[in-house]
This record gives structure tokens, C-alpha cells and sequence, in this order.
């Protein structure tokens, strides 16, 4: 995108908004609704056009559909007799075949449900809900070419149908936004990277009311994943993280998980690959490092490294950069001062994510890359079912991930 030389003095004749947001997924709906929640006038642009695919391993947690059910998205889901899968555990494999089976407790679950909801009918659900909000405008198949500069703000934003102003900008789209890049705040660095692949196959065997983590040597700390979709469907996967792993070699781990992993492979021994559905994507994992935002603009979900740093899990992490960026040019805008919102966000999101979510995240990252301290941790949680339910209680973002180190550091 190239910075044209703008004249104060020039009359620009567009439709003006309280915020312009790139990117109709999660992230980007979420900032659209809650903003229209608070009475503003939002412009969503997404290039593409619903429904379409998103690469995901579709895992939604409680905390995500509570957000989802406030945003009215669950209402839709039913609406539609879309019935996801429920899932009220985490079945986990050690590199040696140690099985921890751990329940979510009800004591630190919140009121919404976990469940596994494909991207193509999740995200169409929450476009739906976007579309039916009168203070939305949504533009599809609108991609975001220019961004026009006044001093330390965007005033303008071009894109393949016109420009239009925003007195507020969010860049909701996803780990290659361009806006991110234009404004020099995409997060480069490779040790906050992963990648993952998945496909989905049908008549798949034994799936149950858990979704599945393999800890496979060959991925470590990475793992490989097994989330029943319904009827005999499961979205399959591997993720790795790049300062451990490098990704070029993603598909052929992809190969050895499904073919040679013991479990996997028994459950997939008549299941069929569903054509087209193998595809990679990066993650951006979250980071302690770097502004989510500079003046009017914020970055949420994967534009702004919104991505659990231990299990790759964005979902969650999306819906809740929206709401937080929704908060923040909100009150900038209360306040007469959009150039207020990206210091409002900065305080905002790392209140919400940054100790708990992200530094733990780190440091178990390195502790789980060690095969010793993965298997110990297997094996003692293991042998005493309220710590498997701990496991998948911080892995189904139930509790703090500081909690794990109860189990890695079992003194109590």
C-alpha cells in the first residue's frame, strides 16, 4: 500500500463511519457487534464472500461460546439445527502411550459449552448475526487496498469499491493484514510462530465425547489432534511451533500421525480423507513484544498475534481482541479522541492476556519441549483423576495455565 499526499485542503465526498474494520471473522464481527452494541456506525469489509472455508482445528471452547451466546451467534447456530458436537473433556496421549482421560470439573467451567463447530458454518453464523444489525454496514468481496494518513492517524481507507473515512481503524485481517504490515506492526518474530495442517475425514472410528491431544516424539512440543465434527467426522491435524520445529516439514509429520500413530491410525484404518480439506496455515502466536495498535488503529485475532502460545488455540483469543478493541475506540471515541484508542487497547488486552496467557504460555512451551518432564507430567496426572481434570480443565482455558504447575512441580 503506498501513502498518497493528501491536502488538507482537498474536499473528499465518501460515507463517513465511527469505525472502518477489515476482516469479517471472528475478531472483526466480534469488534463490529459490540461496537454497534454501544450505538456507533461500523463499516465491515471482508474480501472474500460467505460462506467460505477458514483452516482451523474448530475447537470452541466454553469461554469462546459464552462470547459467542452474547453476541446473539449461538441463537443462530440453533436457528440454523446446526447440533456441534459436545465435548466434555480432553483425551491426551504421552510419547511413551501413557492415556490421561480428563473431564472438564464443573466447578471452574462458565456457563457455555464446549463444542467443536466447523469455520465455514461458524463463521456464516456470525456474519448472519452481523448482517442482521442495522448499524452494520457489511461489504463482502471488498478487499483493502490503500490507507490514506493524516499525521499519526488513518483517515481514510481504499479498497476495491471506493474509499471510505473511519475515525477509527481495525484491522481484523488475519496473520497477512496488510494494514499490520503498512503500519509496521506485524509481529515478524519466528520464536512467536507455529503452523499447523488438518484435513477432515469421514467414517472415523471410536470418537467420544473428547477431543484428542497426541504427543508424538517426532513433534514435540507440538502435537497432533483428533476432534470429532459428528456422524464419524473428525477434523485431524498436527501443529508444531517453529522455535522448536521447522514447519517445512509439516506434512510429512501430518503423513506419519495419521499412518504410523498407533491410536490415530486404528481410529483411521477405514476412515477416507475428504478431497481439498489438507491445508496448512501459520499461527501467530501471542506475544508479550510489540504494539497491538498506533493511534486510531487496532489490531485484533491473528493481525494482532492473538493465538494461545501453548495449544494454538485462536478462537477464543479472537472474540475477545474484538470485544476489547470495540471497548477501546469506543471510549476514544466518547472521549472525542480517537487518537486515544490504541493506548486504551495496549492497556487492555495485556491486562487481559499477558501474564496468564502468554509468559506462562512461553515458558511451559520450553518445559513441554523436554520429553522427561512431558512424560512425568503424563504419568502423574495420570495416576489420580483430579489432576487429568486440571489438564484439561487449563488446555479447555477452564482455569490459569499457571496451574499446570501443580503438576510439573508436584510438591502439594
Amino acid at each position: 500500500m503506498h501513502q498518497p499526499d493528501r491536502s488538507t485542503s482537498t474536499k473528499i465526498r465518501m460515507i463517513s463511519y465511527d469505525a472502518v474494520i477489515s476482516g469479517a471473522g471472528p475478531a472483526g464481527c466480534s469488534a463490529a457487534l459490540f461496537l454497534a452494541r454501544r450505538g456507533r456506525k461500523v463499516l465491515l469489509l471482508e474480501k472474500e464472500r460467505f460462506p467460505r472455508d477458514k483452516v482451523c482445528g474448530d475447537g470452541i471452547t466454553s469461554v469462546s461460546s459464552v462470547l459467542l451466546d452474547e453476541m446473539g451467534v449461538m441463537d443462530i447456530v440453533r436457528q440454523r439445527a446446526v447440533q456441534p458436537p459436545v465435548f466434555k473433556g480432553v483425551t491426551i496421549y504421552s510419547p511413551t502411550g501413557a492415556v490421561v482421560n480428563g473431564k472438564f470439573s464443573e466447578q471452574r467451567c462458565s456457563a457455555g459449552v464446549a463444542c467443536v463447530i466447523p469455520r465455514k458454518i461458524l463463521d456464516d453464523c456470525i456474519a448472519a448475526k452481523v448482517k442482521e444489525n442495522p448499524s452494520i454496514t457489511f461489504l463482502e468481496n471488498t478487499a483493502v487496498n490503500d490507507l490514506v494518513m493524516r499525521g499519526n492517524r488513518v483517515s481514510v481507507v481504499g479498497t476495491s469499491k471506493g474509499e471510505f473515512a473511519g475515525r477509527v481503524v481495525i484491522a481484523a485481517d488475519g496473520f497477512y493484514s496488510p494494514i499490520a504490515s503498512r503500519l509496521n506492526l506485524k509481529n515478524s518474530l519466528k520464536t512467536h510462530q507455529g503452523f499447523a495442517i488438518r484435513a477432515y475425514f469421514s467414517q472415523v472410528e471410536g470418537l467420544t465425547d473428547s477431543i484428542e491431544l497426541h504427543y508424538d516424539k517426532s513433534m514435540l512440543p507440538g502435537y497432533g489432534w483428533i476432534f470429532p465434527a459428528g456422524h464419524g467426522r473428525a477434523n485431524i491435524g498436527v501443529g508444531v511451533i517453529t522455535r522448536f520445529k521447522d514447519q517445512r516439514g509439516l506434512k510429512r509429520l501430518f503423513e506419519r500421525f495419521v499412518s504410523e500413530s498407533a491410536m490415530a491410525s486404528e481410529m483411521l484404518r477405514n476412515a477416507v480423507i475428504e478431497p481439498g480439506t489438507l491445508r496448512a496455515w501459520p499461527l501467530p502466536l501471542g506475544s508479550f513484544q510489540g504494539r497491538r495498535g498506533v493511534g486510531n488503529v487496532l489490531l485484533a485475532g491473528d493481525a494482532g498475534s492473538f493465538v494461545d502460545p501453548l495449544t494454538g488455540e485462536g478462537i477464543y483469543y479472537a472474540l475477545k481482541s474484538g470485544q476489547l478493541a470495540a471497548e477501546s475506540a469506543a471510549r476514544a471515541l466518547n472521549a472525542d479522541d480517537a487518537t486515544a484508542a490504541a493506548a486504551l487497547y495496549e492497556k487492555l488486552w495485556r491486562k487481559a492476556f499477558q501474564f496468564h496467557d502468554f509468559t506462562v504460555g512461553y515458558a511451559l512451551q520450553t518445559l513441554l519441549n523436554n520429553e522427561y518432564i512431558l512424560e512425568s507430567l503424563m504419568q502423574f496426572a495420570a495416576r489420580k483423576q483430579t489432576r487429568a481434570d486440571l489438564l484439561a480443565d487449563v488446555i479447555g482455558h477452564n482455569c490459569k495455565k499457571i496451574e499446570l504447575l501443580k503438576l510439573i512441580v508436584p510438591f502439594f
